[in-house]
């Protein structure tokens, strides 16, 4: 790893404990009790989504193999994600009634890129941050 980046912490990452935790809340509280209105109902979750999953996939992916590094998600994954959610969200699964009980919604897909851009500002912030920081500060030997 380059010293003057910091690894990415996919499933420990920040936000992603975040929306682990705001998802529970709105799916079993703020939705059942109409508290919120219609967009903690129809659109919360799906704004949560990518942050959520796009770290354990990329986890997956780096065990795996397919992906070559730990830093963090740069645009190109973060979009394709989001494209790989709209088609099988919003085009393959509304057309299997019988397996998965989803309807189509074009507003899904801008919610879910909504998460899309909110995790790439966070997570761009994040590794910016970590770059600027002097390396003794991250740990490394000074001797």
């Amino acid at each position: 790893m380059n010293a003057s980046t910091r690894r990415f912490k996919y499933y420990t990452d920040p936000l992603c404990i975040a929306c682990l935790l705001v998802y529970p809340i709105n799916r079993w509280y703020l939705k059942p009790h109409h508290i919120g209105g219609w967009f903690t109902h129809g659109y919360l979750n799906d704004v949560l989504c990518l942050p959520l999953f796009l770290p354990m996939i990329l986890y997956v992916q780096r065990l795996i193999g397919l992906r070559k590094h730990d830093r963090y998600p740069c645009w190109w994954e973060i979009l394709q994600h989001w494209a790989i959610y709209t088609v099988v969200f919003e085009v393959i699964l509304p057309t299997m009634p019988n397996v998965f009980t989803h309807t189509q919604d074009p507003w899904n897909a801008v919610a879910y890129l909504a998460g899309a851009v909110i995790a790439e500002v966070f997570w761009n912030k994040a590794g910016q941050n970590a770059r600027r920081q002097p390396r003794d500060a991250r740990g490394a030997n000074t001797d």
